[in-house]
């Protein structure tokens, strides 16, 4: 992907995100929010280049990245975003807090593995790829983007 296809593809995915300001609740608010607020969050993936991406083309049950960055320059970041509604689901009333925390973090867990497992996959697909980093962004912790440990 040249230069002009990652600056056109980046302000087409931010004014779609930043005009679709209806309807914004769940996933798609953490998605617009993060895509808002990327220049802050992820200063070295300047351009968003895909959002709702297919690991394998043609293939939607084998997974859908949320969003690619890259820096323009064979560096890109994946990006999974989640609400994880933790502690406001039905199930957990009435739970112990340890049993509730416990879950908590097996949901941080799987939210860092997939992206990690969709950092790999984006990672097999560019050849020319100097890094693909995987990152997540949750409801939690006020919102912070996190880099997800290899």
């Amino acid at each position: 992907m040249n230069q002009s296809d990652i600056k056109h593809r980046d302000a087409v995915l931010r004014a779609y995100f930043a005009g679709r300001d209806w309807d914004v609740v769940g996933e798609y608010d953490l998605k617009r929010d993060l895509v808002l607020r990327s220049p802050q969050l992820l200063p070295d993936y300047p351009f968003l280049i895909d959002d709702e991406w297919e690991c394998e083309p043609g293939r939607a049950d084998k997974g859908r990245g949320d969003l690619v960055f890259t820096d323009g320059a064979g560096r890109f970041a994946v990006v999974e975003v989640k609400c994880l509604d933790l502690n406001q689901n039905s199930s957990a009333v009435g739970k112990k807090s340890s049993t509730r925390r416990n879950t908590n973090t097996k949901k941080r867990r799987k939210v860092e593995s997939q992206a990690r497992d969709y950092a790999g996959k984006l990672r097999a697909k560019l050849d020319d790829a100097q890094s693909v980093e995987a990152y997540y962004f949750t409801d939690d912790d006020k919102k912070e983007l996190k880099r997800a440990e290899t």
